[in-house]
């Protein structure tokens, strides 16, 4: 290989590694103006939705993963001349239910394996900021499954697996590339963490993020890992609700 051609491979790797962290951080940044629009809207008409936790959650949630994340994601498709098949996206047949089931049955294995081997090695976990409202106020965690199956689940899915890591994909192959997306979708995860043990918290993010990368790659339809991480999402918050409310130590995994 040339010297030319090296430089030319080493741009278009850098390139596209700039890309993907600006669509991440762009998808943020809009969610975060949305959101100061939409709490600024409310107030006009009385409306205090920092003395209202749930309101502030409803909003974020709409703001970042309902209009930020997918905006963004579909901005950039529209401006590079992506056209549908860029989406893979197809009504789920017999094969995608099957994946469906096992993915969520594969991060709930990894998510209590993880607990297991932390409680063994007494390696702390970092506070999840929903987890820790939704223990104060119940209630909120009963708004917060529909919003996982509604918004965040398809939202996040969108913009870090069928944008993000396809494009890393095709610069650096599936491996590297699920690799690289799964790790940009853990640090995009630290503004929601507190506490000690952020660093295993994103360890444990990065391998649960493979998962629906790999049922991405496997099933070619965005549908598989966005039923799986809403799923997913939503049992866990039943589950904490059920712990919560029940004061029942065994279910908060």
């Amino acid at each position: 290989m040339s010297s030319r051609t090296t430089d030319l491979t080493l741009q278009n790797s850098v390139s596209t590694l700039v890309t993907v962290l600006l669509i991440a951080i762009g998808g943020f940044l809009l969610g975060a103006v949305l959101t100061s629009v939409g709490t600024g809207i409310l107030s006009v008409f009385g409306v205090d939705v920092l003395e209202q936790p749930n309101l502030q959650i409803i909003i974020s949630a709409l703001a970042l993963q309902g209009l930020g994340f997918g905006s963004v994601a579909l901005f950039y498709l529209l401006t590079r001349n992506k056209g549908v098949d860029f989406l893979m996206l197809s009504i789920p047949d017999f094969r995608d239910l099957l994946a469906i089931v096992g993915g969520v049955v594969s991060l709930f294995v990894v998510l209590v394996g993880v607990y297991l081997v932390q409680t063994a090695f007494g390696i702390q976990s970092a506070d999840h900021g929903l987890v820790k409202r939704g223990m104060q106020n119940p209630e909120l965690l009963l708004i917060l499954v529909p919003l996982s199956i509604l918004l965040v689940g398809p939202g996040e899915e969108l913009l870090f697996r069928d944008v993000i890591q396809q494009l890393l994909r095709f610069r650096f192959g599936t491996i590297i590339g699920i690799t690289i997306a799964s790790v940009i979708f853990s640090v995009a995860h630290v503004g929601s963490l507190s506490g000690e043990g952020l660093v295993p918290t994103l360890v444990t993010y990065i391998l649960l993020s493979v998962i629906l990368g790999v049922s991405y790659e496997y099933s070619e339809n965005l549908v598989v890992p966005s039923m799986i991480h809403r799923l997913f999402n939503a049992i866990q918050f039943l589950v904490i609700y059920l712990g919560a409310t029940s004061n029942s130590p065994l279910l908060l995994i």
